[in-house]
């Protein structure tokens, strides 16, 4: 159940983002959820937070490569770690920031989509011997 609901998720943010880069390819600006500006620059807290959450995963993986080099990864635990440290870079930078309380609703967007990949990519260990 748990990993529907996970494929259902990924495969509409995969769509959504598909059609943020359509859109600016034709010169729209979108920014969560569906915000549209046209001219205007996108938000710095939000610019902020992305790049953060990005420098932050990249500290991750190469932490993890030093120490765990033969550690394989699926696709999904990636996405689970990059929206993890966007919901951690998130809070804080919008914190710091002071912004409206409004604008925490994509904290909490992120922390529940975070939570359902959590559950989803987990390994199962199997009890053969029960």
């Amino acid at each position: 159940m748990v990993k529907t609901l996970a494929k259902i998720i990924i495969g509409l943010l995969s769509l959504w983002a598909i059609a943020f880069i359509i859109a600016e390819i034709i010169g729209v600006t979108i920014y969560f959820p569906f915000t549209i500006v046209e001219k205007q620059e996108i938000p710095y807290h939000r610019i902020t937070s992305v790049r953060l959450a990005v420098f932050l995963t990249f500290a991750y993986f190469g932490f993890r490569y030093l120490f765990f080099q033969s550690d394989k990864l699926y696709p999904i635990q990636f996405l689970e770690i990059y929206i993890k440290s966007l919901t951690v870079c998130c809070l804080f930078v919008f914190y710091t920031s002071q912004v409206e309380f409004r604008e925490y609703y994509f904290v909490l967007f992120l922390f529940i989509i975070s939570l359902i990949l959590h559950f989803a990519s987990r390994n199962r260990i199997r009890s053969y011997f029960n």
